[in-house]
């Protein structure tokens, strides 16, 4: 798993509301929303969040588990778009 995931743990996420990151051209977001324990997030390239052509988005709850999955779904999105399949479905 890559270093940037595999620190990922619920207590992290209360960094601050809204968080982005990015690994290469390989980027991220993470948004709190409004909701309780829900973390809503997607994965994009190149541009930012707002105009993302490939952006895809999944929620997950703010939990040991949903953060687990959150961190494997990253993984897999992050491997997609490694091997060149960008990160189409």
């Amino acid at each position: 798993m890559h270093p940037q995931f595999a620190e990922l743990t619920p207590r992290w996420f209360k960094r601050a509301f809204v968080y982005t990151g990015s690994i290469g051209d390989f980027r991220y977001r993470f948004d709190m929303g409004k909701e309780k324990g829900i973390l809503h997030t997607a994965v994009y390239s190149v541009y930012c969040y707002e105009v993302a052509q490939d952006r895809q988005e999944r929620d997950f709850p703010w939990d040991e588990a949903g953060v687990e999955e959150l961190k494997q779904w990253l993984q897999a999105k992050y491997d997609q778009f490694s091997a060149g399949k960008g990160l189409a479905d």
